[in-house]
């Protein structure tokens, strides 16, 4: 199949002419639609919620017979928070390219752009996509002050698709998203409270705290500190040094450590200690190892830092946490024997 062109005029606009191209059937109710994908397509369907005039989310849950290439000319202004749970998908725009790959999100803040996307075919594509006037996110800022505040934060990503570091809370209000199981009105409440939840989060993740604070951070400084988010993510078990970390991205190390603070929240040792918590739960439920394998596994050399971490992050001794996992085998596999 060739490239096929769209022309989003209007926020709304994408789901409309992407039901007309595929000239599938659309079951609506009230304000939500869900478009079944003909067979000679592919298998799934998209679902649309309109929210109100200027904003929708959109979740997809689509494997392409062929490769599905379109041209998507964005004529109005589109503010786009999206995360993609499965799949693949290539987009170039203005000589730029950018490559969504499972578990990864991106924003973006495009105008007047011809932005041409390919997914790939046999390839299952779940997507969660919250679109927004920009003007309708500006209208929560309380006074001038603070709308100049939000609009010099979108700025920051006007013109692009860019990657944001995922949070494990974001990541849990995507899925209560795609998980909703609310009807009419009620779903359509809890849809625009998580996307506004979803928004507010990725704020915290992309700096919007630090915008006008202590530190002006540049387009390019915070290309390198979610590197350093990326590199720390990917090395947790066995941390790179501050000197290390600084020179793989290049930023001095005061700059890094201030910079990783007001950008994520967090400092880089805070981030490291989530990270080795978050595994050491994968380690005794599916690994089911025991706690000191779990404390060498995710780098600890000493089991009491590990325990006293541990209680600090979850609230109980990692002993207790691994007791509790085989009460529960216990329970399932005597079930299983009735």
């Amino acid at each position: 199949m060739g490239a096929v062109a769209l022309n989003v005029t209007k926020i709304h606009d994408l789901f409309d002419q992407f039901t007309r191209m595929v000239e599938g059937q659309v079951q609506q109710k009230d304000r939500e639609q869900r478009l079944a994908i003909p067979s000679h397509i592919g298998k799934g369907s998209v679902t649309r919620i309109q929210i109100r005039p200027g904003m929708e989310i959109m979740t997809t849950d689509v494997t392409f017979e062929q490769d599905m290439k379109l041209q998507i000319q964005e004529s109005c202004q589109l503010f786009e928070l999206s995360y993609c749970v499965s799949g693949e998908i290539h987009c170039e725009w203005n000589g730029k390219k950018s490559h969504t790959i499972a578990q990864t999100g991106n924003v973006l803040f495009l105008e007047d752009v011809r932005v041409c996307e390919e997914k790939k075919a046999g390839i299952r594509n779940q997507l969660l996509e919250i679109r927004f006037a920009p003007d309708e996110l500006l209208r929560y800022a309380e006074d001038l002050t603070e709308k100049r505040k939000m609009e010099t934060w979108l700025k920051h990503h006007r013109g692009n698709i860019d990657q944001y570091p995922i949070t494990p809370a974001i990541q849990r209000c995507v899925s209560d998203m795609i998980h909703c199981t609310h009807l009419g009105t009620m779903k359509r409440l809890y849809m625009e409270s998580k996307a506004l939840e979803f928004i507010a989060l990725f704020g915290e993740s992309d700096g919007y705290g630090a915008v006008g604070g202590s530190m002006m951070l540049r387009r390019d400084d915070i290309s390198k500190l979610r590197h350093a988010h990326e590199l720390v993510q990917q090395y947790f078990e066995q941390p790179l040094s501050i000197r290390e970390l600084s020179k793989r991205v290049g930023m001095n190390e005061f700059k890094l450590k201030k910079g990783f603070r007001e950008l994520f929240g967090m400092t880089i040792f805070e981030l490291v200690r989530q990270q080795r918590m978050e595994k050491a739960l994968w380690y005794m439920e599916v690994a089911r190892l025991n706690v000191g394998e779990t404390a060498v596994s995710v780098g600890y050399s000493n089991v009491s830092n590990f325990t006293t971490n541990f209680r600090k992050h979850y609230g109980c001794n990692p002993s207790d946490y691994v007791k509790r996992i085989s009460q529960l085998d216990l329970e399932q596999n005597r079930h299983g024997l009735l």
